[in-house]
């Protein structure tokens, strides 16, 4: 038979062979199994049925998601992982992907298996959007940086500079995406770059270099001024504070610009503390008083320099070309100028008060004439209320204040700033009078006999204040002095016409004082002292009404609340006093009340009890903080 005749045959037979092959790997590809070559997320999966590559694939995929990847963005470096950032591997979808090779048909699965080419696939990422944004919002929190105009410092004659520097500002949809690509096809070395645009700074270095040398030529040597015909220089150390750098932002691409400037006001102090003569100090009017009257001081102008035209001319100066700088003269106002205090109408004396203290008490008296100065001479415009812990401060060791008497739970202690709240009580009494508004007042804890009833004041730095206000058109000066024995306040306005009734209701709620023993070895055991008699405590309400004329202008009722005083007894807990032996008695006993001639019998005199155990001997002073 020819050769063409058998060819048709080959053909069938071949034919044959091709449709038995695909009947055969049609059922192989019906049952499940993974193709041969294939390799999901480095895992060569080949041949595997679908029940089978869960078990294969989740530790790799576990490995994947919980691995550390380095993030850098320049030198900069962070450790996250994956998982942490919201970014998991889809086993499910990865198993289906692996499966779907060589599934597109009978013919195509046939292909794949026969021709053995490996078929790399990568894992299948599944996202929490929340998550990934919010981590790379962290990111970006860490790696964006502000591009940096540099720094201008002046220490002592010499500049200090610092370059400018670019910025940096991370790409957050592009780093969302190399963060989920770190998963779907994980790099060998686990560094991911992140993606980030750089910015500009405002200016570049070489105009920061040209200012440097602006500055440095200018405080090269010491600087020389003329003020009217005088000639004197001031060390280059001295003016470099008034220099300051300004910068322009860039716009439209185009650098901004730097500039060197010296502060007006900066340079003004630094000549007038090398040079004092160029200013004449103004002296702001005030008040002097004789007796009830006040008289008007008036204010008197003074003369400095305009530091604008010299700031200019500084920063101009070279090495090599300095010449003198002229300081024009202008006049110097007072704050407080004639006019503005005539407009007061502060002419005379509308009230005073004073008190009496003891000499003796160094500490106390040094405190009372510290505060009475701090609001000598104190003005107060029409409206305006006055504080008595504002204006003179804390009572504290370091402003000066000593240790001297104060009353704490029921009795007198040792405490800063004893005294005080006598000043306290003198001005309000003075306040009190002239018929001011009182704005905030406390009575003392204790009552103290030698200050008006329900009319005495105490203040507490931080709590307690005693506070007034100038309710009347005109101004008001205080004036405070403490004499050797006494202290008077005074205010000084003009006529107000204003008239003060009071009463003053009967002591009610009286309380009995608390008994205290102090156990003293210094004294014989069986012996007892009384160091304070104690007194009851009571309240009290006093009513002011203030008049105009005939028109109630306002009505005020103080009350006050007074705790009693303790009463203090001493009990010996020493050895037993040794008895002295009897004198030798006379032929004849003499007559009298035994009492008379009882040693150590009897009671004190009236007078040595009130010396002894009255609350005004045994106070060093009123309640004060």
């Amino acid at each position: 038979m020819s050769s063409q005749k058998r060819r048709p045959a080959a053909v069938a037979v071949s034919l044959c062979v091709l449709v038995g092959i695909w009947t055969g790997t049609a059922a192989i590809a019906s049952a499940g199994e993974v193709v041969g070559g294939t390799v999901l997320g480095g895992v060569p999966v080949e041949g595997f049925q679908a029940q089978e590559l869960a078990h294969q694939l989740r530790p790799a995929a576990l490995a994947v998601q919980g691995r550390p990847l380095t993030l850098t963005v320049g030198d900069r470096q962070w450790t996250r992982t994956p998982e942490a950032m919201g970014i998991t591997v889809d086993l499910e979808a990865s198993i289906r992907q692996a499966l779907q090779v060589g599934r597109t048909s009978s013919f195509a699965w046939v292909f794949e298996s026969f021709f053995d080419r490996r078929k790399e696939l990568d894992w299948v990422p599944k996202v929490d959007a929340e998550t990934l944004e919010a981590a790379v919002a962290d990111l970006a929190a860490l790696a964006d940086k502000e591009a940096s105009n540099g720094d201008f410092r002046v220490a002592g004659s010499s500049v200090e500079v610092q370059p400018p520097s670019e910025g940096v500002r991370l790409i957050r949809d592009e780093t969302s995406r190399r963060l989920v690509e770190a998963v779907v096809n994980p790099a060998s070395d686990d560094v991911v770059e992140l993606p980030a645009d750089t910015t500009a700074p405002d200016i570049t270095p070489e105009q920061q270099a040209r200012v440097e040398q602006q500055a440095e030529a200018i405080l090269s040597s010491p600087i020389e001024f003329v003020h009217d015909g005088r000639s004197f220089t001031v060390a280059a150390e001295k003016i470099a504070p008034a220099l300051r750098v300004a910068v322009t932002e860039r716009s439209s691409g185009e650098s901004g610009s730097i500039s060197l400037s010296a502060d007006p006001e900066t340079l003004k102090a630094a000549i007038v503390e090398a040079a004092p003569f160029v200013r004449s100090a103004p002296k702001d009017a005030g008040f002097t008083v004789s007796g009830t009257s006040a008289h008007l001081q008036p204010s008197v102008e003074g003369s400095t320099i305009d530091p604008g035209p010299p700031a200019a001319e500084l920063v101009d100066l070279t090495a090599m070309d300095r010449p003198a700088i002229e300081l024009p003269r202008v006049a110097e106002p007072a704050e407080f100028t004639t006019e503005e205090a005539a407009a007061l109408k502060i002419t005379k004396q509308i009230s005073s008060f004073s008190t009496d203290f003891d000499a003796r008490n160094a500490p106390r008296v040094s405190n009372i004439d510290r505060m009475a100065s701090a609001i000598d001479g104190t003005i107060l415009m029409p409206g305006e209320t006055f504080s008595l812990n504002g204006t003179t401060g804390d009572r504290s060791a370091a402003n000066g204040y000593q240790e001297a008497g104060v009353l704490v739970d029921g009795e007198v202690v040792p405490g800063i700033g004893g005294g005080v709240c006598q000043v306290a009580t003198t001005l309000f009494n003075a306040v009190y009078s002239a018929g001011l508004e009182v704005v905030e007042r406390s009575n003392h804890s204790l009552f103290i006999s030698s200050y008006p009833t329900g009319k005495d004041a105490m203040i507490n730095y931080g709590y307690q204040d005693l506070k007034f206000k100038n309710d009347t058109s005109y101004g008001m000066l205080l004036k405070a002095r403490a004499s050797e024995e006494a202290l008077s306040v005074s205010v000084y306005s003009s006529s107000l016409g204003r008239r003060v009734e009071q009463s003053v209701s009967p002591m009610t709620n009286l309380r009995s004082p608390e008994l205290k023993v102090v156990e003293d070895p210094t004294l014989p055991a069986g012996t007892e002292t009384v160091t304070a008699e104690g007194k009851d405590g009571f309240d009290v309400t006093v009513t002011r009404a203030v008049y105009q004329g005939s028109d109630l202008l306002h009505k005020d009722t103080f009350v006050s609340k007074y705790e009693p005083w303790k009463r203090v007894i001493k009990k010996g807990t020493g050895p037993p006093a040794t008895p002295e032996p009897a004198p030798e008695e006379p032929e004849q006993v003499a007559s009298g009340d035994p009492a008379e001639t009882d040693p150590g019998g009897g009671e004190a005199s009236p007078a040595a009890q009130e010396e002894e155990g009255q609350p005004e001997s045994q106070t060093a002073g009123p309640e004060s903080d």
